[in-house]
């Protein structure tokens, strides 16, 4: 079973990576429960290299669902990325936290909140390294990563964006047009709460939460991207992030 978890570990991590896109997975390969979801994300993990941050949903329903993201997945606002190479099919528009400090141990939403250096607006792109991604079972869309494919990560936000989140103007356009546009999302409450269930969630799988990664809390906005080369996502006068997509 070691094996075959590898197999597919480096299939997943090579599709991902303009290799051949994965067909479909015998039966007894699909992750059967989160437990094997979150081993399939830790095989692909070690096979990738470090921990730059981890993808949460704040303010969902029942236990969060989350992933680790590589490091190498991490960008600078206005990164030129290969949409083609990468198989990017969906942008999102996240709020962002970079940590300032270490979050282990014994963790409360005072010791989360302390922890955040700074809030960002944030694109994730997600990519698709499947032949068949309707036909794909949701535990390999999850194990894979949550299908992440790259985040980039916008300037900092002044802290008075705590208070307002909830009711922020979101919107995401393609080549200067607006595609979607929300103003409800989670609340502050809720990013801290989702920081203090990932926590030891994210130290005992082997991938602790350490300053200066960085966390994305949800999309607020998403939509496929079809041909889209130039990406903007903004906050209204908070801020925006944008990136560049080569096909």
């Amino acid at each position: 079973m070691t094996d075959r978890l590898d197999a597919l570990s480096q299939a997943l991590i090579s599709a991902h990576d303009g290799g051949a896109p994965v067909g479909p997975v015998a039966a007894e390969d699909v992750p059967a429960d989160m437990a094997a979801v979150y081993a399939l994300q830790n095989k692909i993990m070690a096979g990738i290299g470090p921990s730059g941050g981890w993808k949460i949903l704040a303010g969902g329903e029942g236990e969060p669902i989350c992933s680790p993201i590589p490091a190498n997945r991490y960008f600078e606002n206005g990164a030129t990325l290969d949409a083609a190479k990468h198989r990017f099919i969906i942008a999102e528009v996240e709020v962002a936290v970079k940590l300032g400090a270490d979050l282990t141990g014994t963790v409360n939403a005072e010791t989360a909140h302390a922890a955040i250096a700074s809030v960002h607006p944030a694109l994730e792109f997600v990519g698709n390294p499947f032949v068949d991604r309707d036909a794909t079972p949701r535990n390999l869309q999850l194990g894979d990563l949550q299908s992440n494919g790259a985040v980039v990560v916008g300037p900092a936000i002044s802290g008075d964006i705590q208070s307002a989140v909830q009711t922020l103007a979101v919107s995401l356009s393609y080549d200067s047009a607006v595609s979607k546009s929300v103003e409800t999302g989670a609340n502050w409450s809720d990013i801290l709460a989702a920081l203090v269930w990932l926590a030891p969630h994210a130290e005992k799988r082997g991938y602790p939460l350490r300053a200066g990664q960085v966390i994305i809390t949800g999309a607020r906005v998403a939509t496929p991207m079809g041909y889209a080369k130039q990406v903007e996502g903004s906050f209204g006068a908070w801020g925006k992030v944008s990136a560049t997509c080569t096909r």
